[in-house]
């Protein structure tokens, strides 16, 4: 594989016959794989080609390479003088050593770093385990949580048996303040979740779990933000059908816009949850509830097209991958971005750009045209008619043919 980035049978040779050449054609294989172009390749084979001569003139062998090594490499860069050794940057190089020493520890090469654990990193880590083998939470919610667990026992110290009332509901409150309203309820229930493992331990009192402050939130004290039928239009005509990007870009919008799939469906969605010949689509939905969706026409279309002209051909199940090497799965916070550049594209004004936009507009659109709340509740998958009843809100003209007066209050002419 190596000879796919170098034809000269000379530096074949030498990067072969080097301290690393044992592992580069595996290294090769893995950059091609990842999506790298030519010219990056080669830069990345010669980096770790060139590591490789410097550890062994440091009497370093590659089976014991780790970052305090690649560290004191690192720092020889700005005075190397080694021979054949080509720079591209030494930002970049940093970058590419780092890549090897991974590639090394994923191919069992080297052993994985045993971290150095502080008391409170061992507490975070066992309730973040316990979490998911009892409860079952995600890793996105565990993202979500383990830092505020680590800023509780920063705050509160490492004994939880030293936990009061009074200390626990200051940094509540504290942290509350400096979240969005939308988001200060994660502050509570992650705070809940730990304190629930620690009794369940035998750590600390139950009765603390009753000085927890709870956010007052009310469900229904929003409109559901949304776009008109014909403006969702403009945002997928908007979509460059004739470049890559634009390809992917629609069949992801379609996704949003025609079945109201969530922004971590659309980016999780993989090659064997799509049903050609029953023209249907598995969707694992939150709390990994999966549901079977009839695929329309034109979502199928646009995904279809997307798979055969902009694709990268790699061994990755997902369905849509970055185009830059590495080459791998998007982030929800790339789709949410790629709306709101469709949305620039189309000249589109909203007071919000995430993807859920879509999603809020498709329920919408469903409820002017006729769809029972129940209906809406099962396109878009709802576990409580609670959450589709937001929707009830956005019919203005209905809501003023039922809508009483207030007691005792002028009534209006209009």
């Amino acid at each position: 594989m190596l000879d796919r980035y170098f034809s000269s049978s000379d530096v074949l040779r030498r990067y072969r016959s080097g301290p690393a050449g044992a592992f580069l054609d595996g290294y090769a294989s893995a950059l091609h794989a990842e999506g790298y172009v030519l010219k990056t390749g080669c830069a990345h084979l010669a980096d770790a080609t060139h590591l490789g001569v410097w550890s062994e003139r440091h009497g370093i062998p590659i089976a014991r390479l780790d970052e305090d090594v690649v560290d004191r490499f690192k720092r020889h860069l700005p005075r190397c003088r080694c021979r054949g050794a080509k720079h591209h940057g030494y930002p970049h190089t940093r970058f590419r050593v780092g890549r090897f020493l991974r590639y090394l520890r994923r191919e069992g090469i080297l052993t994985a770093p045993q971290p150095v654990l502080t008391r409170t990193s061992v507490l975070v880590q066992a309730y973040c385990a316990c979490m998911r083998r009892q409860r079952g939470l995600t890793e996105r919610t565990l993202e979500t949580y383990a830092p505020l667990v680590g800023a509780f026992l920063d705050a509160l110290g490492e004994d939880p048996r030293r936990y009061d009332a009074a200390g626990l509901r200051a940094f509540v409150l504290l942290r509350v303040t400096r979240h969005e309203r939308h988001s200060a309820p994660a502050v509570t229930a992650a705070v809940r979740s730990f304190l629930r493992y620690l009794v369940a331990e035998g750590r600390c009192s139950a009765d603390l779990l009753a000085a927890v402050p709870s956010v007052r939130r009310w469900r229904l004290a929003k409109l559901p933000l949304y776009l008109p039928a014909e403006e969702v239009e403009r945002i997928l005509g908007a979509c460059d059908v004739g470049s890559v990007y634009g390809l992917r870009d629609r069949a992801m919008l379609l996704l949003l816009a025609r079945l109201g799939l969530r922004a971590g469906e659309v980016v999780q969605l993989r090659l064997a949850d799509l049903d050609w010949k029953q023209g249907r689509l598995r969707v694992a939905g939150k709390g990994r509830r999966e549901t079977s969706l009839p695929l329309p026409q034109d979502v199928g279309d646009a995904i279809l097209a997307y798979l055969k002209h902009a694709r990268p051909a790699v061994p990755d199940g997902h369905v849509f991958l970055r185009r830059r090497a590495p080459v791998g799965p998007l982030r929800s916070s790339a789709l949410s971005a790629r709306v709101a550049q469709a949305m620039q594209c189309a000249g589109v004004e909203a007071p919000s750009h995430g993807a859920h936009l879509l999603r809020h507009s498709l329920a919408t659109r469903m409820l002017r045209e006729g769809a029972t709340l129940d209906w809406i509740g099962a396109v878009l998958r709802h576990r409580s008619v609670q959450s589709t009843a937001l929707y009830a809100k956005v019919d203005v003209d209905l809501l003023r043919q039922v809508a009483q007066p207030w007691p005792g209050a002028q009534v209006s002419p209009c």
